[in-house]
């Protein structure tokens, strides 16, 4: 992190949206006297979503764009260390189980994330701690951004209740259904709406009680994925394992509703996950809520900048939830910006232009890999991945493969890569 006195930068960075990304963001600019506004569409920071994990890369970030961050989420992180006799797996990230098959029940391989294991919390709680990081008065609700415009004095921002703001640069952290996408790219949005990705899921959180009843005291405290024919399942305690996030996920090819959530009933469940097994469908019986969550993706985008304007997170490389690695990208993509806005050589809204253009070309390749693999570890799980099915030794070595990449990554030196691309870009400016 440099720390060069920031104050006298001549821009003020707006972020439209207050979930994980632009929350560690403004959290990593105000840490290095960077001058922030945050617009936030709903009228007071809500409880939303189940359980989160943060990969090691991730984790490894977190203290870089500021510790507090990191004592944060390691106050709150529920590890396999929590529950007594499970100490064995504390670098454990999940038991990969088979399902389905001769081999039933029995665990293909202990995938290890090292040095951490699994972490996981209720992402309600994250968020709300992250919040009180925020100082008083940066935090805008209420403001549903309509549309953006770049004009000579800066970045015009609409919103929908009819007030508006004139930003120096503008960081969209707005999701998967992003505004700030649509004013970067709009000769693309067409072709990278969100389109169903052929897998719909169900998901609930059960006591811990309720769940070694279900599936035995093993299964209910270590993290699990079960993998079958067309489907696999997820498991992971929380909360200090005093409860269980519970993800199914089932292929299909089609999607027949407007909305991501379509009622179901248990027999549709049944219908799903009867070949899983007795763990998973001991898990059905329990499940309260029998929704239907259909699974969105998008293509891949030409960019995630254009003039004063970037994008983060889900804006800008929405990913299937197949390799858990969607808030963890997020902060990764915090990380860089945090240090390439706050670079002493970045002073005006035009040497903002050399930080996105860096920003893009370190974080795009990685991310877009991320959201290739996470659809590809779809088929893994469900044995359909062309060249492995459900062979044990490939699928041991393609899995990890795939996590040893996502996690192994030096997160300082991805940055001064960034960095280094800048610098070189200012020179030529200058």
């Amino acid at each position: 992190m440099c720390d060069a006195d920031t104050s006298a930068k001549q821009f003020t960075v707006a972020i439209v949206g207050g979930g994980i990304g632009g929350l560690t963001l403004a959290i990593g600019l105000i840490r290095r006297n960077v001058r922030v506004q945050i617009y936030e569409a709903v009228t007071a920071f809500e409880e939303v979503g189940l359980g989160l994990s943060i990969g090691p890369a991730a984790h490894r970030a977190m203290p870089l764009i500021d510790p507090h961050i990191c004592d944060i989420y390691d106050s709150l992180v529920t590890t396999h260390a929590d529950s007594p006799g499970y100490e064995r797996f504390r670098q454990t990230y999940f038991e990969i189980v088979w399902a389905t098959g001769p081999q039933a029940g029995q665990v293909l391989m202990d995938l290890k994330a090292l040095p951490s294991g699994q972490t996981t919390l209720r992402r309600a709680d994250f968020l709300d701690a992250l919040v009180n990081l925020i100082p008083e008065g940066t935090v805008h609700f209420g403001k549903r951004l309509r549309s953006l415009e770049e004009t000579s004095t800066g970045v015009n921002l609409l919103f929908e209740d009819g007030s508006s703001v004139v930003a120096d640069v503008v960081v969209g952290c707005d999701g998967i259904r992003s505004k700030v996408k649509e004013s970067v790219l709009p000769e693309e949005m067409e072709q990278s709406q969100p389109r169903y990705s052929g897998m719909y899921s169900y998901r609930a959180i059960l006591d811990m009680e309720t769940m070694v009843e279900a599936v035995g005291d093993q299964r209910a405290r270590v993290s699990t994925m079960y993998i079958g024919q067309g489907a696999y399942a997820v498991s992971f305690p929380i909360m200090r394992a005093k409860k269980v996030n519970i993800s199914l996920y089932t292929s299909s090819e089609t999607w027949d509703s407007d909305t991501w959530v379509r009622p179901a009933n248990r027999h549709d469940m049944e219908r799903d996950f009867g070949h899983m097994g007795d763990h998973v469908n001991a898990l059905i019986k329990h499940m309260p809520d029998p929704s239907q969550l259909a699974i969105f993706e998008r293509r891949h985008i030409s960019t995630f900048w254009k003039s004063r304007v970037a994008i983060l997170g889900d804006a800008a490389h929405s990913s299937t939830p197949h390799q858990g690695a969607g808030a963890g990208q997020a902060i990764e993509d915090a990380h860089v910006l945090a240090e390439l806005l706050s670079d002493p050589s970045v002073m005006t809204p035009a040497h903002v232009t050399a930080a996105f253009y860096a920003y893009d070309a370190v974080r795009r390749p990685r991310s877009q890999r991320v959201v290739t693999n996470s659809k590809d570890n779809a088929d893994l799980l469900c044995l359909r991945y062309a060249g492995v099915g459900d062979n044990e030794l490939k699928l041991k070595e393609i899995l990890q493969e795939r996590f040893r990449w996502l996690w192994d990554i030096d997160v300082e030196e991805q940055m001064e890569s960034a960095r280094k691309i800048m610098l070189e870009l200012l020179e030529k400016m200058d």
